[in-house]
């Protein structure tokens, strides 16, 4: 009787801690960087859409497939020799066997579209996450889980949704120039790897997101 009323005493705590624990921490999904980091820049873009003017000058300079092929893909315009813009023309071009080829598209603006890929990526699987979160907490009171494990899980589902929605995303898709610099690639969410990779999940304590 005494060693059922002890099992019984220590499922209780067990679920009084693991409860306390899923009281005062969290899991946060998403993408983790300084605030002011490229990589945040370009998520926050591509989330709620941006409009990019340029900073010096009157053009932004966006280089073609020609001079991303042959000098890289952070070419400036002072990387390229003798490069000249013709009169009355938006590009700016070099002489190559006695033809033009354009080796930068001048633009006053480029506008980059919303693309909501973390909130739709949330508002498809919300009913999901709270299945998940049922059984989380009957593991906790019948199987001796714990309230880590269950925010790991849901950490990890987290981020392999986030990054099918991004393999998904079409519209709206890239501008033709974009599409063009980029070989015909058509996502504007994976097209370099580099976005999805980044994807990841953390816990932390309620309140503090880093």
């Amino acid at each position: 009787m005494a060693d059922a009323f002890q099992e019984t005493n220590d499922a209780l705590e067990h679920i009084e801690r693991e409860m306390k624990y899923l009281n005062e921490y969290q899991v946060v999904i998403g993408f983790f960087a300084d605030k002011e980091s490229q990589l945040l820049e370009i998520v926050r873009a591509n989330e709620y859409g941006a409009l990019i003017l340029p900073k010096k000058g009157k053009y932004l300079w966006v280089p073609s497939r020609y001079a991303i092929k042959k000098y890289g893909k952070s070419v400036k315009p002072r990387d390229i020799p003798h490069l000249f813009v013709p009169k009355n023309k938006r590009v700016a071009c070099i002489t190559e066997n006695k033809k033009l080829v354009v080796c930068f598209y001048l633009l006053k603006q480029s506008r980059i579209p919303a693309r909501a890929f973390i909130r739709k990526a949330f508002l498809d699987n919300q009913k999901k996450y709270k299945r998940y979160v049922h059984v989380g907490i009957d593991k906790i009171c019948y199987e001796n889980g714990t309230g880590k494990q269950l925010l790991t899980t849901l950490g990890k589902l987290g981020v392999s949704d986030i990054r099918e929605e991004m393999r998904r995303w079409t519209k709206p898709s890239n501008a033709p120039l974009t599409i063009d610099n980029k070989k015909g690639v058509n996502n504007p969410l994976i097209d370099t790897g580099n976005l999805i990779k980044h994807v990841t999940w953390q816990i932390l304590p309620i309140g503090e997101i880093k």
